[in-house]
């Protein structure tokens, strides 16, 4: 029979374990790891291989083959095998099916070396069907890796279902596997198989049900003999292996992908392009970008463009410690300081409400909560201040906040007003960012509300956190027992301190690019929009809409006849817009990106997004083709250089004088992310629409692709701004979007009826200011010495923090050189050395020395130590004086 296997032929196909749920389209990545007995599967692996007289990994190996046989009934399959130093194989492994699961197991052919571009030699000629290619699902085995170390398995075999972990010395054994797939109890139970299998082989000494052939000499022609598959006719290597990744991350089928498809006409978006991009680095070991698959969206174009890359290994992101203080990320410092803006606001909550008819446990629900508490890091951080600025711990494992509530009678009103306090209660970042509140109206009428604060995690993740906690509740009290997986994934800290060495290392460049776009940028002036009274409240209003499937559909097609993305046809609508409203031919929107650069993040929790900035500029007269051209370049580029962090930008606003921020006065966004889907067994889950009272932003546009359609939802600051305009201003920008698609070459004063939009009465939209009231003469008198105190003292100490000789009354926090961490020092030194307590929000909206000394004289009558610390300044002061004037004396 192993005569057989040196033939030229098909590889094998890879054999996996049979899984729990169907595969979903697009692979997350997301894992988790189960222990097992690791002294009994050393014990098995060395009795066999002493038995047979074989190396002990391929003992193991045979093991793994003989039980997926059982399994799937089939002899031959392929497995990845390797150890944790060395390169990775992928074995040619042909099971003999007998009375018996298992007759014979032959080992022979090495088909490819895993390491890094070496798949694409295994794939030659191939296609990629699932047959000879190494990054495909199936199964994996490796040798020698600690417990310790089980972090993710690396970019080698990052998509494989399960991996096998031996190390037969230490006696430690586990199995990582895709959670989208397995449930815990299902890959246990395989892994126990493996153990009986060895336990058969070592115990059966009258009838071999496994015979091991080895060579140790593989066929080097048989590869190159194999004959393509009539999946890829034609393709090189390269297009091969991309034809798979695209065709798995596209959930479109091999064969409607050939040398000219275009990733973009098949479905492609910007998120996508990103998997590709990541996947594509861990398969081949070439680094690519999204501006590349822009730039060449062919397959035969980037398989091109890949194969005359240097390689590049994709760096792992390593571990960090868990104790102790961290600094925040820069996506957490953002939210952090627009928290500071608004404190007692609720407007970074997320919240999750579900009606849940039918059998609920509570206790289940309750251990499940707990679970997802263990498992994730980012659920346990706590935030807080300190001299140096926010940082972040990671809590112990502890129960998870949760509250059962009993609602008799079926009180809508009662659950109404529950919810709505529970979604807009705001957290204290130091105790929790998690709260979850189980409402039973009745035996088989339940509400279930789940709030995270959006610095612990981002619209991504809550997909993930939702179908876990489906997951554990199935698994009833084995949930309770289920180790916690910090070890077993890729945690926030690790990211955070990753991602802070990757900023050092590129945040000059970025400045660079991002500093014009930042300085210059005008605001967006929608006061058209605005309410006759308007106001500075964070109250929110909501606008939703639905895009007709008919509208969608010439979006799609136009994206495809132009070479670009829904969002960008969408958005550049959205740009005709905003220049017919507001008469801007520079116009900035903000929008969200996902921040998942690396393979690793891709099924981690935590809070990953990042805002950028779309500066686009326009002119009279442009098509709408023209605009959709530019709007591309800037969504381009924009995506390329996405890691320029908020803080950064607000700052470098801030030391040029720009007043305002268009990063966060309009936001457009279309949500590609993983919709948020609650299974419990015995239920059904109908999430019901809700919002939190506050708003982010001053006019946010989200678009988002359900199962019902692409629905639009406009979020407002509805102090600010008029409903019933905001309400035309949506009608507007689908009769635009409708015209332009079909049209593309219409011009801008066609693209809506004429003398729409109809400006409103600008006494009407912009209230006439209050009469300036006259100074009372008491009040234009000179400062009082306490005020002069006071900012002498204030005076010192910035210009201590901000290392500058000295600091003018009215000059610009900013304009010196501070910033977001820098003003917390301030604001703890106050603390410290005055007793004062001042909200950081008043340095970083009026960040003057008049400013702060006027609100703190409001605020604290009493400053007992005042003068004292004024007296020790103007000692220190005399002091360095006579010191200079010694020294110049000397001198001279």
């Amino acid at each position: 029979m192993s005569a057989s296997l040196f033939q030229p032929r098909q590889p094998a196909a890879h054999a996996t374990l049979p899984p729990d749920r169907p595969r979903p389209p697009v692979t997350q990545f997301r894992r988790a790891t189960v222990g097992l007995d690791g002294a009994a599967f050393a014990e098995g692996v060395n009795e066999v291989s002493a038995r047979y007289g074989i190396e002990p990994q391929t003992a193991a190996v045979a093991a793994v083959a003989a039980a997926l046989a059982a399994r799937h009934r089939r002899g031959r399959t392929a497995l990845a095998v390797g150890t944790v130093f060395g390169p990775a194989r992928l074995l040619d492994v042909e099971v003999a099916l007998g009375g018996r699961t298992v007759a014979t197991v032959a080992l022979g052919r090495l088909d490819a070396e895993l390491d890094a571009g070496s798949d694409a030699g295994s794939g030659a000629g191939q296609g990629t069907s699932g047959q000879g290619t190494a990054g495909r699902s199936g199964v994996a085995v490796l040798f020698g890796r600690p417990a310790e170390e089980w972090r993710g398995i690396g970019p080698r075999l990052a998509d494989r279902d399960l991996v096998l972990s031996l190390d037969p010395e230490r006696k430690e054994a586990g199995c990582e596997y895709d959670r989208d797939l397995y449930d815990p109890a299902t890959v246990t139970a395989f892994c126990e198989s493996v153990r009986q299998v060895l336990v058969a082989l070592r115990d059966s000494p009258d009838l071999p049900v496994l015979d091991i052939e080895e060579d140790a000499a593989p066929d080097p022609d048989a590869a190159q003999a194999a004959p393509a598959t009539p999946d890829a006719p034609g393709l090189t290597a390269t297009e091969g292996v991309l034809q798979g990744i695209w065709a798995e991350v596209l959930d479109v089928s091999p064969a409607e992908i050939d040398a000219g498809s275009d990733f973009f006409a098949l479905g492609g978006h910007s998120l996508l392009a990103a998997r590709v991009a990541m996947r594509t680095g861990t398969v081949l070991g070439v680094e690519i970008t999204v501006e590349d698959l822009f730039h060449h969206p062919t397959l035969a174009e980037l398989a091109d463009r890949i194969d005359r890359a240097a390689p590049t290994t994709v760096r792992p992101i390593p571990a960090a410690p868990t104790d102790g203080a961290h600094p925040l990320s820069s996506a957490q410092t953002g939210i952090w300081l627009a928290e500071q803006l608004n404190p007692g606001a609720a407007q970074y909550n997320f919240p999750l409400y579900w009606r849940l008819r039918g059998t609920v446990d509570p206790q289940a629900l309750r251990r499940a909560l707990d679970g997802l508490v263990r498992r994730h890091d980012a659920l346990r951080l706590r935030i807080t201040e300190s001299e140096a600025g926010p940082v972040q711990t990671v809590a112990p494992v502890e129960a998870a906040p949760f509250e059962v509530v009993e609602l008799p009678g079926l009180d809508e009103a009662a659950l109404a007003e529950l919810v709505e306090r529970t979604v807009d209660a705001p957290f204290d970042l130091a105790e929790n960012a998690l709260r979850v509140v189980l409402v039973r109206l009745a035996a088989d009428d339940w509400a279930l509300v789940l709030v995270v604060h959006h610095i612990v995690c981002d619209q991504w993740s809550l997909a993930h956190l939702v179908d876990e906690l489906g997951t554990l509740y199935a698994a009833g009290a084995t949930a309770a027992e289920d180790p916690a997986q910090d070890g077993a994934r890729t945690g926030y800290l690790d990211y955070a301190a990753w991602h802070r060495d990757v900023l050092a290392e590129r945040l000059p460049a970025l400045g660079e690019h991002w500093r014009e776009s930042v300085v210059g940028a005008p605001e967006v002036d929608l006061t058209v929009l605005r309410r006759s009274d308007a106001g500075l409240g964070l109250h929110s209003g909501c606008h939703r809409f639905e895009i007709p499937a008919a509208l969608l559909g010439e979006v799609e097609e136009l994206g495809r006849r132009s070479g670009t993305t829904p969002f960008m046809v969408l958005y550049a609508a959205f740009l005709g817009l905003l220049h017919r409203y507001s008469g801007q031919h520079d116009l900035t929107v903000g929008t969200s990106v996902a921040g998942r650069g690396h393979p690793q993040l891709e099924a981690s929790v935590g809070s990953f997004v990042n805002l950028v900035q779309l500066r686009t500029a326009l002119s009279d007269g442009l098509a709408f083709r023209e605009v959709l051209d530019r709007a591309k370049r800037t969504v381009i580029d924009a995506y390329t250089h996405q890691d320029y962090p908020l803080e950064t930008a607000l700052r470098e606003r801030r030391l040029h004088g720009a007043p305002g921020s268009p990063l966060t006065s309009v936001i457009f966004e279309l949500l590609n992310v993983d919709p948020v889907r609650l299974a419990l067994p015995g239920a059904t889950a109908e999430e019901v629409p809700v919002r939190v009272g506050s708003a982010k932003f001053g006019l946010m546009v989200t678009l988002e692709s359900t199962t019902a359609g692409t629905i639009g939802n406009v979020e407002y600051r509805a102090d600010h701004y008029d409903a019933a305009r905001v309400a035309r201003f949506v009608e507007h920008y689908l009769s635009l979007l409708a015209a332009v698609v079909r049209d593309p070459e219409l011009l801008a004063d066609r693209w809506l009826p004429a003398g729409e939009p109809a400006a409103p009465d600008r006494a009407d939209a912009q209230p006439a200011a209050a009469p300036a009231q006259q100074p009372d003469a008491a009040d234009a008198a000179p400062a009082s010495s306490r005020r002069a105190a006071l900012e002498t003292v204030l005076a010192d100490l910035w210009a201590d923090e901000l290392g500058v000789d000295a600091v003018g009354a009215d000059q610009d926090f900013f304009a010196l050189g501070g910033y977001s961490l820098t003003a917390t020092r301030i604001v703890a030194r106050l603390r410290r050395e005055l007793s004062v307590t001042v909200p950081l929000r008043v340095l970083l909206v009026d960040g003057t020395v008049t400013a702060l000394a006027a609100y703190i004289e409001a605020h604290e009558p009493d400053l007992p130590g005042l003068h004292r610390t004024v007296r020790v300044i103007r000692l220190a002061r005399a002091d360095e004086h006579r010191q200079r004037q010694t020294a110049d004396q000397e001198s001279s």
